[in-house]
C-alpha cells in the first residue's frame, strides 16, 4: 500500500491518472469512495472504476481554477 499517497487523498477530490499502462482514462474524475483496500474513481466520462491501493502512485491532485479568477488573469 502506498500510505504516503492515500494520506493525501480524500473524498471529493478531483484527480488524473499519469499511469503508462493501457488504461487511459480521458479527463479528470473523482474519488467517491475510500476503502482500506481501493478506491473508488467516477471519471468525467461516466465510468466508475475502483482500483488497488498499489494503484494509487498513478493518480495526480487536479489543481481547480476557477473561470473568473481566469478571466482576471486575461483582463491584466
Amino acid at each position: 500500500m502506498n500510505t504516503a499517497v492515500a494520506r493525501r487523498l480524500a473524498l471529493g477530490d478531483r484527480v488524473v491518472w499519469i499511469g503508462k499502462d493501457g488504461y487511459q482514462p480521458a479527463g479528470p474524475g473523482t474519488i467517491t469512495r475510500i476503502s482500506v483496500h481501493e478506491v473508488d474513481v467516477r471519471w468525467d466520462g461516466g465510468t466508475l472504476k475502483r482500483y488497488r491501493r498499489v494503484h494509487l502512485h498513478n493518480f495526480r491532485h487536479v489543481t481547480v481554477i476557477s473561470e473568473t479568477a481566469e478571466d482576471r488573469r486575461e483582463a491584466a
